[in-house]
């Protein structure tokens, strides 16, 4: 399939993009009514298994709010392309899902869908606006990542010499992965939100 999308692009054939695995992630917003929060974390737990037994389904993150008084909760949910991404949230059972959940919550869910590095630079507690251009997210990605990169390197060189590449790599790539998505990103989006949405205001 790749290699008939690359011969297709050299001969000037359009590729559509649904064609391409390309990661896409969901962003929902669920307010929740106040007292109901330990049924919604059920509800959560529940979804979220039968999500994972859809094809393509690479993981969710939950954000719980901070906020007694807005308890809204942020979900992340990534597949492995747009239309798979499609298939779960079209589906009946996810359908019966979001039946459940109307006791729970206040209003329907809001969602938006991004795909690639965008899903790194939402925020809890903050609108989804347009995607920042590509080339904003690019900057800030590489200047999070470099240092993680080269300072777990080093660490991991004092500490276990004789690790050697195959699992140092796998290593770094974990630590990488967690930190950037975890720490490094979200602090540095809240940092740079006025130059990442201009529009939005520094908020």
């Amino acid at each position: 399939m790749e290699a008939e999308q690359e011969r297709d692009l050299r001969e000037g054939t359009p590729v559509l993009l649904e064609d391409r695995r390309v990661p896409v992630t969901a962003v929902i917003r669920r307010l929740v009514k106040p007292g109901r929060e330990g049924e919604f974390e059920e509800w959560v737990r529940g979804i979220s298994r039968v999500a994972a037994s859809f094809p393509g389904h690479l993981g969710i993150n939950i954000f719980r709010p901070r906020d007694p008084a807005h308890p809204e909760y942020l979900l992340i949910l990534q597949f492995d392309r747009e239309e798979n991404l499609r298939r779960w949230l079209e589906s009946d059972v996810r359908r019966d899902w979001i039946r459940r959940s109307d006791d729970l919550t206040q209003g329907p869910e809001q969602r938006t869908q991004v795909s690639g590095l965008e899903h790194w630079f939402t925020l809890p507690g903050r609108p989804v606006p347009q995607p920042p251009p590509r080339f904003k997210m690019a900057i800030l990605t590489v200047a999070a990542a470099w240092p993680i990169v080269m300072g777990v390197s080093v660490l991991l060189g004092a500490i276990l010499p004789g690790l050697g590449m195959p699992g140092g790599t796998l290593l770094t790539t974990v630590v990488l992965t967690a930190l950037l998505t975890y720490v490094a990103m979200p602090n540095l989006t809240r940092l740079f939100y006025g130059w990442l949405y201009p529009s939005s205001g520094k908020g």
